[in-house]
């Protein structure tokens, strides 16, 4: 079963070659510049702090992108240590010129990503999260295009993301219910 998912993660890598191009290119690596260190996550969690002002959204948002990125980086990454694609490629046929150091499964951009679109979509609901949404997509589907990591690692990433968010947005509810409800506003 796993040699079948890498010889298809790897065809798919292979086929997303074929449609690269420099206008493309440019939009991809702007994509993955943005996920780079959570440097949109913070910023958008800045500004859904300073519209929202709420204690209890921040918490969630921020715990939920700390989760999936301590599991994705980490613990998962050490364990599987799967090597990433762009490390097995030509480096005159790169896109990415600084190579990613460490290991590819599962993408923690991606992982990241859709921890803090699925604690925003729960704590803020739809109309606060679409651009979130196109967002983590794009940043998620960037690190494949890049060949930076396998599909697989960017679908895992977004699994482990969606189960951050859902997982942490309900404890932070419970604690922080327990201790104080009036941070819940």
């Amino acid at each position: 079963m796993l040699k079948k998912i890498k010889k298809i993660d790897d065809e798919l890598i292979d086929s997303v070659a074929k449609i690269h191009t420099p206008f493309l290119n440019r939009i991809m690596l702007f994509m993955t510049f943005l996920g780079d260190q959570g440097k949109v996550w913070f910023l958008s969690l800045a500004i859904i702090l300073y519209f929202k002002r709420s204690f209890y959204i921040g918490t969630g948002i921020f715990f939920s992108v700390l989760a999936a990125f301590i599991s994705a980086e980490i613990v998962i990454k050490r364990l599987v240590a799967r090597v990433r694609p762009c490390h097995k490629i030509d480096e005159e046929d790169l896109i990415l010129k600084k190579m990613p150091k460490f290991y590819s499964f599962p993408s923690s951009h991606s992982a990241t990503s859709f921890a803090f679109f699925t604690a925003s979509f729960l704590l803020c609901g739809t109309g606060t999260t679409l651009a979130v949404f196109v967002i983590a997509l794009g940043i998620s589907f960037s690190r494949f295009y890049l060949q930076a990591h396998y599909l697989t690692d960017v679908l895992c990433g977004v699994a482990l993301g969606i189960i951050s968010g859902l997982i942490v947005v309900k404890l932070v509810y419970m604690i922080l219910n327990s201790v104080n409800p009036s941070l819940l506003k």
